[in-house]
């Protein structure tokens, strides 16, 4: 079976998304299937290391939008552009600012306080 998911269970609550995710897709590998799962989350991609091999796209972000010149690279993607959209999209400075700096409060320290 070849088989191809995109961001499973989006939109779902971030902790069961995560779980019944890799627990869906460790199925799929164990089950011999072919699989290419698509996903944004970074947790998904720790837990899933080992039985999925990891590639990643990587973007540009210019005055036109988001460019990809859809060449697999190997490994996680660790580009992030969802902030820098907002900028591009004309939000508020300090807003783009201000979830700048949660970005990288999250990044060194693992929590969203």
């Amino acid at each position: 079976v070849f088989c191809v998911v995109d961001e499973v269970l989006r939109g779902t609550n971030t902790i069961e998304r995560i779980a019944a995710s890799c627990e869906l897709l460790l199925s799929l590998a164990d089950s011999g299937a072919i699989c290419l799962a698509a996903t944004h989350d970074l947790e998904l991609c720790g837990l899933l290391n080992g039985s999925y091999d990891m590639v990643h796209f990587e973007e540009q972000l210019d005055e036109k939008g988001l460019k990809f010149d859809y060449r697999l690279r190997q490994g996680v993607a660790n580009s992030r552009n969802a902030i820098n959209l907002l900028q591009w999209m004309g939000f508020d400075p300090e807003l783009v600012s201000r979830a700048h700096a949660r970005a990288d409060r999250y990044l060194r320290e693992k929590t969203w306080l």
